[in-house]
């Protein structure tokens, strides 16, 4: 991980300050043939002593090797001045701490399992890791979720102490592709642990690689091979498999892509495989400072050539690895200590660097949640050279003292028993898990059953009833329903169903799913059927309304982010599939009516139109004999709306705005069809042409894009009155 104390690969990546070599990086490149006299776990016969030395041949041994040290602050510097100045671009930093870590762990680790006979002491390896990470970490949680609790938006609050526990547990890359966040440049509203990420996945990663050079040295010790000859064909599979799935997943979707450990375990191979051949990798001491500098410029120049948020973990992720591999190959065999001054190895090697590697771990801890605070305070949605200099300043001095205080101190703390140091990490993140889990069970709220205006006042909360002749009539001071700490939840009861089908380009997320009514008539009078994505499925709890009222059938398709549009490519877009197999479930349900949007109205781009390809399968549906009902867009806010509102602005700043609605609804051509009916709700989501978040003291959106529930409910009487007159048949 990124960390500020240095290097032990005795047990772990971390050693702490207690000697002066523990201030530094040291590796081993030097390679290992035979330890006469040295203890073993063999027995005494030449043919054990034979296969001893057979087995440890290669081993990468240890050395001091100050350019990793400096890479690891040039490293660091990229990631903190890229946030904090790179306009949402990514340096290939972390890329660079990956194989780094790949490099250092692979090399401890086998040269453990090798010289025991294929053992690891778990216990000094967990406490280790333990003392040197977990509290710098838990410092840094601690004090970003108190923080947090008080800057973030109310709305904010349950998926920070979410994410707090899953970064205290390091599967916070697992929590943010559970709650569906894709990797965002910083910004008001971004996670202050987002940076966990990557933490998370070397946290994963420290402990299955102890399982793979045990198997390295069991399968050696029966082969009668090198345990590095093996590793090194065992971390090879590991790399070809994971950067196969890499590139694979970058075809389905790249926000999952950028934060799977699965897609990323192929840049730590990359340096544990470096590792195991660095003592081969030599090249003529001629071409050696040329080779460094090469490497040095690949480094530096990545986060400008690559927008490397959309092309990493992929196979471009080599340019800012083939620079870490290419520094590592040119210090040579005596590393850069003995280098001419003018080397890349020997710039790395400099006092400067050497210090920002002490304080890298603190640094990338720090930076982060202030940035995320210091927009989050002042509203704004990036950082300037002033703001971004004070920011930098601030996390270069708490990183100083978190090293000078925290990391120091207890890195030295091995004279405690290695028990004693398992039980207070143990325990302490036991502690903080269960109290993080108990104040997220009791303050969740519970996921709606049923129509949320139940039960509600209808006088104090009426919702679109509050609007009389294109005006919002004054209605009794009350609190926003539904509460902005609970919005979230207000989402369609469908989508709590497990047939609603997911977002993205997943391999079996183009079938055609249907929601069955758990409410189904007996003899209903007619089949009414919502398609398409979620701006469809928004309006579920009013057409249940309508259902209810008039003995209907009401069936959901849904696809997540899929709208009717053009068959490009169904072969390989889930969309497209979907789009291309909907007609035949229409033709086997035989619904009298199938209800979607007709028109997208974004806040960025072309003003309100009808999607390309959406008439072509209008006609399939309307071919097979069913009615199409049309709806016009609902207008999407420039933010999200309950995070608006939570931060005190008021519900007409926090709404779409009008304009980007056409003069003329564009629907209204295909409405002169027997078979297409139109419907625009508009005169009751933006009366007067203003379209304010909130309406008779109902929250009209549950977030940047969607109605709520409740607002769609009070919405169900004026929609019947429009399909009365649209869709007499029906009734």
């Amino acid at each position: 991980m990124l960390a500020g104390t240095t290097w032990d690969f005795s047990a772990s990546e971390w050693s702490g300050p207690d000697s002066a070599a523990s201030q530094r990086c040291s590796v081993r490149s030097d390679v290992t043939a035979s330890r006469p006299g040295a203890e073993s776990s063999f027995s005494g016969s030449d043919t054990a002593r034979l296969q001893e030395q057979q087995l440890v041949r290669g081993l990468p041994g240890r050395r001091f090797r100050p350019e990793l040290h400096g890479l690891r602050g040039l490293a660091i510097l990229g990631v903190v001045l890229f946030h904090l100045f790179g306009a949402g671009r990514v340096s290939g930093g972390i890329d660079i701490f990956l194989a780094v870590s790949g490099f250092l762990f692979t090399a401890m680790l086998l040269r453990e399992a090798a010289e025991t006979g294929g053992r690891i002491d778990v216990g000094r390896y967990l406490s280790r890791l333990a003392r040197r990470l977990l509290a710098p970490a838990v410092l840094v949680i601690g004090v970003t979720t108190v923080v947090g609790f008080f800057v973030m938006p109310v709305t904010d609050r349950l998926q920070l102490l979410a994410e707090a526990r899953a970064s205290l547990l390091y599967f916070e890359n697992l929590e943010l592709l559970r709650a569906q966040m894709s990797y965002e440049a910083a910004g008001a509203g971004t996670s202050p642990f987002q940076h966990f990420w990557s933490l998370s996945v070397q946290g994963q990663f420290y402990l299955v690689w102890p399982v793979v050079a045990i198997l390295a040295v069991w399968i050696a010790k029966r082969v009668r091979r090198s345990a590095t000859t093996i590793m090194m064909l065992l971390v090879g599979l590991v790399l070809v498999a994971s950067l196969i799935y890499a590139i694979y997943m970058q075809t389905i979707s790249q926000d999952q892509a950028y934060l799977m450990t699965r897609t990323r375990l192929w840049e730590l191979a990359f340096g544990g495989l470096l590792a195991l051949l660095a003592a081969r990798m030599t090249v003529p001491a001629v071409i050696r400072p040329l080779v460094g500098w090469i490497g040095l410029g690949l480094v530096l120049t990545a986060g400008f050539a690559l927008d490397g948020a959309q092309v990493f973990p992929g196979p471009l992720a080599l340019w800012p690895l083939a620079g870490f591999a290419f520094i590592i190959i040119s210090a040579g065999p005596a590393g850069a200590a003995l280098d001419h001054p003018w080397t890349a190895a020997k710039l790395l090697s400099a006092r400067l660097l050497a210090w920002i590697g002490d304080l890298a771990y603190g640094l990338y801890l720090w930076h982060w949640p202030l940035l995320i605070f210091y927009l989050e305070i002042r509203d704004y949605p990036a950082v300037g050279v002033r703001g971004g200099l004070l920011l930098f300043f601030l996390s270069l001095c708490l990183a100083w003292l978190t090293h000078r205080f925290v990391e120091t101190p207890i890195g030295i703390a091995k004279a405690l028993p290695q028990w004693r140091q398992l039980a207070v990490a143990g325990g302490g993140i036991a502690v903080g898990a269960a109290a993080l889990s108990a104040v997220l069970l009791f303050t969740s709220p519970p996921i709606p059953d049923g129509y949320t205006m139940t039960g509600v006042d209808s006088e104090q909360y009426p919702g679109a009833d509050a609007i009389e002749s294109s005006v919002i009539k004054p209605v009794p001071a009350a609190e926003i329903y539904p509460a902005l700490d609970s919005i979230a939840q207000d989402q369609p009861t469908y989508h709590q169903w497990g047939c609603r089908q997911k977002v993205g380009n997943d391999p079996g997320s183009g079938a055609v799913l249907v929601c069955e009514d758990l409410n189904k008539p007996e003899n209903p009078s007619a089949t009414v059927m919502l398609a398409g994505g979620s701006h469809a499925g928004q309006w579920h709890h009013a057409f249940s309304l309508l259902a209810e009222q008039n003995n209907w059938e009401l069936l959901v398709v849904d696809k997540s982010g899929c709208r009717f549009g053009p068959l490009e490519d169904p072969e390989n877009n889930t969309c497209d599939q979907w789009n291309r197999d909907f007609v035949k479930v229409v033709q086997e349900r035989s619904p009298d009516l199938v209800v979607t949007p007709g028109t997208v109205a974004f806040q960025s781009g072309p003003k309100e139109h009808i999607w390309d390809g959406a008439p072509d399968r209008w006609e399939e549906i309307t071919e097979t004999g069913t009615d199409l009902l049309l709806m016009r867009a609902t207008p999407r806010p420039e933010q999200d709306a309950p995070q608006c509102l939570a931060s005190g602005k008021s519900p007409s700043e926090c709404g779409p705005d009008f304009s980007v609605f056409e003069d003329q609804n564009p629907l209204e051509p295909y409405g002169q069809q027997d078979s297409i009916h139109t419907v625009d709700m508009t005169d009751r989501i933006c009366p007067a042409q203003e379209c304010p978040a909130v309406i008779g003291n109902v929250a009209v959106y549950r977030d940047d894009s969607h109605l709520t529930n409740a607002y769609v409910e009070t919405l169900a009487p004026y929609l019947d009155e429009k399909l009365q007159r649209q869709i007499p048949d029906l009734y």
